[in-house]
């Protein structure tokens, strides 16, 4: 539980919490991948390119789920080391229905009007109708992986990362098994797919429900009333990682219309190559952040200074290994990583393999840049948070993208990554540098800087 922190070595505090946080993040990445080496294997670089031409929708949803749960579950871990449990429970109950009632609306949406928005996505030609079978297929689950996430994030704020852990295992087995059913024996394609990843995400649902509904979870279900400010203040908690998820949707969408533009399919299909490997990198860091988070909520709502900053000195330490050896995987092993997704298509081969070796760079520094985000959020500095994540994920990206294939050809596309990491760096360190100032001010005997 979140109060025996003190009593216990904050080394094998992170590793509790944060290790069934990587696991938990690395499944949920499986359903992804899982989709993509099926896709890969039958469909070929078209089935690749659909996957990411529909990453943008996917970020969006993330974007409202993430900030809606961050934001509850940054105020519930406060309120749970306050010793308020009746506040704690409304932030939970508020956080999940908020939630469901907006992705719900955000689904009709994508129902309604799927043709427009999918034109919208560049998708044109052969590539429409790969798009709209896995994206027309996916809007009626959208509501359930997303809740889903809710979930994840407040079981593990209860201390119990491990049953988050074991939901996502269940449903990550039978992702496997539907999309070898659906994808290899009934040939269903792209639709196959979808079906085969929406299916999955009711199994963790329904643990989800069952768990919170029993007497064994620490947030319950409760009456609540509606009210804008506290809705304003979860939106605020969470708004960097809103930030982030919209502008990755941002990004992805201006990727994929360079990479259309310059490189046709053949060059999306690469990039999702490289996405793939950069989405397991980026969920063990996110799955690193998600760890850390309560523990740096509870103990700034227990006003213990001392435990923030080792663990976040914990968790640097913890990014930059994943980062180097993610690196030099990928580095090294660039050619059979990617034939894994390309199989026989040398062109894309060759495209990928080389695209992965540039983008890599940007695997050394990304970790030190999201714990950084985590930290400030977890704090309730918002505003710091929300620069770093739009920063890396906006404004130095989309300024990147643009510039570098003018200068340096194609290779600026794969070099967009690394040159925004570093930049992003520079400033984290310095925002990093003044809170940990501020937070050594109060040794003194002053309470913990708001």
């Amino acid at each position: 539980m979140l109060e025996d922190i003190q009593s216990k070595n904050l080394v094998k505090t992170f590793l509790s919490y944060s290790i069934p946080c990587i696991i938990g993040m690395l499944l949920t990445s499986c359903i992804t991948i899982v989709d993509g080496l099926f896709i890969g294997w039958k469909l070929g670089e078209k089935g690749l390119a659909a996957v990411n031409l529909t990453l943008p929708v996917l970020f969006l949803l993330l974007a409202v789920t993430i900030m809606v749960g961050v934001g509850g579950v940054t105020l519930g871990a406060q309120c749970l080391g306050a010793k308020d449990s009746k506040k704690a429970n409304q932030h939970f109950t508020f956080s999940v229905i908020v939630n469901a009632a907006a992705i719900t609306v955000m689904a009709l949406v994508l129902i309604l009007f799927q043709d427009r928005i999918i034109s919208m996505l560049n998708a044109k030609g052969e590539m429409f109708g790969y798009v709209k079978s896995f994206l027309g297929t996916m809007a009626y689950f959208y509501v359930f992986m997303m809740v889903n996430n809710t979930f994840s994030m407040f079981i593990r704020s209860e201390g119990k990362p491990q049953l988050s852990l074991m939901f996502g295992i269940a449903g990550n087995i039978l992702n496997v098994i539907l999309d070898y059913i659906f994808i290899m024996k009934l040939d269903f394609g792209m639709k196959g797919a979808a079906f085969a990843s929406g299916i999955s995400v009711l199994i963790p649902f329904l643990f989800g429900i069952l768990y919170f509904t029993s007497k064994k979870s620490v947030y319950k279900f409760t009456k609540i009333k509606f009210e804008m400010q506290n809705l304003k203040t979860i939106l605020f908690f969470g708004s960097a990682e809103f930030v982030a998820q919209v502008s990755s949707s941002i990004t992805v969408f201006a990727f994929n219309w360079i990479l259309l533009k310059r490189m046709g399919v053949n060059g999306v299909a690469a990039m999702t190559i490289v996405g793939y490997i950069s989405f397991i990198q980026n969920m063990i860091l996110t799955g690193i952040a998600i760890g850390i988070h309560p523990i740096i909520s509870y103990s700034f709502g227990a006003k213990n200074r001392d435990t923030i900053l080792n663990l976040f000195s914990i968790a640097v330490k913890a990014v930059l290994t994943v980062g180097i050896a993610v690196f030099a995987v990928s580095f090294i092993a660039a050619d059979p990583i990617v034939r894994i997704f390309a199989k026989d298509n040398l062109q894309l081969v060759e495209t990928a393999k080389d695209g992965l070796k540039l983008y890599a760079v940007a695997f050394l520094l990304n970790g030190y840049n999201i714990i950084a985000a985590a930290y400030f959020t977890s704090l309730g500095e918002a505003k710091a948070a929300a620069i770093i994540s739009t920063l890396r994920s906006l404004v130095l990206v989309i300024g990147f993208v643009v510039v570098l294939p003018y200068l340096l050809g194609n290779t600026g596309i794969w070099l967009t990554a690394p040159m925004t990491e570093i930049t992003t760096f520079v400033v984290a360190y310095i925002f990093i540098s003044k809170s940990k100032a501020k937070l050594l001010l109060s040794e003194t005997g002053q309470s913990l800087p708001a």
